[in-house]
């Protein structure tokens, strides 16, 4: 029912126009001409419609179906391309958690090579510093060696010379034998 409104407004309003367009010009509408060309025209579609009319509908059903098929196809399409798009941001995840596991275990095992040179470069100070105690007390006893015959050399040489001035032969012979006799009985 409603195409029936439709097609009488259209011709309402075809109507409409024609009767403005020939009233302006003559004054008038020739109502004969006028409802030849209606009559030319409905005989005009209905032929095609006849003819063509079956061919226009199963184009318009292929078309239509056509359409359908492909909007189908386009929701699949989508649905399929939200589902990558999906794994995509996952894996995307992935990979950022997977480059925060990575940094933070750098900065763990750097923080244990850091720890292993502080020990071992601490370990090694001290061993310096032990064998620097070890070189400079060795270097004292040397040291004081060398003080304990220098001092020796000077006080024989000391003694040999007071020795020398304040000992006779006599003197001499008497304290080679007090030093025997201690030398003896001990």
């Amino acid at each position: 029912m409603q195409k029936f409104y439709r097609v009488l407004a259209a011709c309402a309003l075809v109507l409409m126009s024609c009767q403005a367009a020939y009233a302006s010009s003559e004054g008038g509408i020739p109502w004969g001409d006028f409802l030849l060309r209606v009559l030319t025209f409905a005989c005009f579609f209905a032929i095609i419609w006849k003819c063509a009319g079956l061919l226009i509908k199963g184009f318009f059903k292929k078309r239509r179906a056509a359409i359908v098929q492909e909007m189908d196809g386009l929701a699949a399409r989508r649905a399929e391309a939200e589902a990558r798009l999906a794994e995509v941001e996952r894996q995307i995840a992935d990979v950022e958690t997977e480059c925060a596991r990575l940094l933070e275990e750098g900065r763990i095992q750097a923080e244990r090579m850091k720890d292993a040179i502080l020990a071992d470069a601490e370990r090694q100070a001290a061993r310096i510093v032990e064998q620097a105690a070890h070189v400079a007390e060795q270097e004292g006893k040397v040291e004081l060696e060398a003080i304990r015959s220098r001092m020796a050399e000077s006080v024989v040489s000391a003694v040999e010379k007071t020795l020398a001035e304040t000992l006779d032969a006599r003197a001499h012979q008497k304290l080679i034998d007090q030093s025997l006799t201690k030398v003896v009985l001990q």
